[in-house]
């Protein structure tokens, strides 16, 4: 039996093992490493390193797929924060913009990230709260006014603090948008300053003239009857401004019937020419009517009276106060593809630029006293887009000072919409 194979096998062995050996004895460094590693992954050190190296392959996997899971949950928070549309801010605790959302961005300077709170908000107050959130650690609230793109805006502003670990804070800055708010706290201040205004006008001159007559020794019938005139003119105004208030009170709230049914237009034209012939006779004014036959729809039929009566009435009393020129009110219906289109067009004073934006708010009248002695309310055009709006309609004019103003009122002829429905 030949035996030289086998020792020379045993030998290479030997040889291996020796060198190994030494191999990991010269290179204690790398024992040391693979023990760690070992130790991180809890599994015996003297395990095999194939074996200890499929675990950490293994161990490594999965914190590439953790940290993906947490970069697409950073994206995701990201993409929310991005989103909610109040501007929100993020600083550290020296004031260093770490993070602004789109919101943010797009009320402040370009480039905000980065930059300092009171670089970013010129507005003093801010940076006033900012410190005393940065000292109290407690959550600061206040109003501050930006003006974006020449607009001013209202916000309501809070500054929380969140305390990360020890030593580590930030400071969220939440911008709340109240402009709107505002802007309606101011619309009912005005209104409730209109009203009193309005109501203590005819009121005093009431009182004042009753007074005049009880202390007066009424001998005299012709100043009796012209302050009793006086009298019931004032009164008749309250009346009408109270009348309008309500009405539009009514129309606004959706408490107002409106009963839909199919109507001539042209019933509507007729039934306010009438009314208005005698007025525009007293004022000197000439009114012409054009309409077809017939302008079918569906409407109120009361209330689109009131509405091109209360177009018709003002025009006329407006154009008698043009000193030269032709004094006259054109009011023309026609049918326009689907809709019924009425036209009033006078030939008056006409309005100003700068108060044409204002034209259909309550109580606002381009001239006050003027219009008072023409015995309007100034509710009469919020009315008549109030009831246009109800109509699904749209209401434009076009004016110009010393040349007069056009009226132009577009009604969806509504068929099958709002045949027998009352709202």
């Amino acid at each position: 039996m030949n035996f030289v194979p086998v020792i020379i096998l045993l030998l290479v062995i030997v040889a291996l093992i020796y060198f190994l050996k030494k191999f990991f004895n010269e290179n204690s460094a790398l024992k040391k490493s693979i023990f760690r590693i070992a130790e991180i992954i809890e599994e015996d050190p003297d395990a095999p390193p194939l074996y200890i190296s499929e675990k950490v392959r293994k161990k490594i996997n999965e914190l590439l797929e953790k940290n993906y899971e947490l970069e697409h949950s950073m994206r995701n928070q990201l993409t929310i924060l991005n989103n909610i549309i109040e501007p929100i801010i993020i600083a550290k605790n020296d004031g260093t913009i770490t993070f602004a959302n789109i919101a943010a961005r797009e009320i402040t300077r370009p480039g905000v990230e980065g930059r300092k709170i009171y670089e970013v908000f010129e507005e003093y107050f801010v940076n006033q709260m900012f410190e005393e959130a940065t000292k109290t650690k407690k959550i600061q609230s206040g109003e501050i006014t930006i003006f974006i793109e020449g607009e001013k805006r209202y916000y309501e502003v809070k500054i929380v603090p969140v305390t990360l670990e020890e030593n580590n804070e930030r400071y969220i800055v939440i911008l709340h948008d109240i402009t709107n708010e505002r802007m309606l706290e101011n619309v009912r201040k005005e209104f409730i300053s209109n009203v009193s205004h309005e109501l203590r006008t005819p009121l005093t001159s009431i009182h004042g003239y009753a007074e005049a007559l009880l202390e007066d020794d009424l001998s005299n019938r012709e100043i009796v009857r012209k302050f009793l005139k006086i009298i019931e003119s004032e009164s008749a105004r309250m009346t009408r401004l109270i009348n309008d208030l309500l009405d539009l009170e009514k129309l606004e709230s959706g408490n107002s019937q409106f009963i839909f049914e199919e109507i001539n237009f042209t019933e509507v034209l007729e039934h306010v020419r009438h009314i208005i012939e005698p007025l525009a006779e007293d004022y000197g004014v000439e009114v012409e009517f054009t309409y077809p036959d017939k302008l079918l729809l569906i409407g109120d039929k009361d209330r689109l009276i009131q509405m091109v009566l209360n177009l018709v009435d003002n025009a006329i009393k407006y154009t008698s106060l043009k000193e030269k020129g032709e004094k006259i009110v054109k009011v023309d219906a026609y049918k326009e593809g689907n809709n019924i289109v009425v036209q009033v067009k006078d030939t008056g004073v006409g309005i100003p630029e700068e108060a044409q934006k204002r034209l259909f708010e309550r109580f606002y009248r381009v001239d006050k006293a003027r219009s008072r002695k023409l015995g309007g309310t100034g509710l009469g055009l919020s009315i008549v887009k109030t009831i246009v709006e109800h109509h699904k309609g749209t209401i434009e004019f076009f004016s110009k000072e010393g040349v007069g103003t056009t009226f132009k009122i577009t009604l969806p002829i509504n068929k099958e919409e709002k045949l027998n429905e009352t709202i």
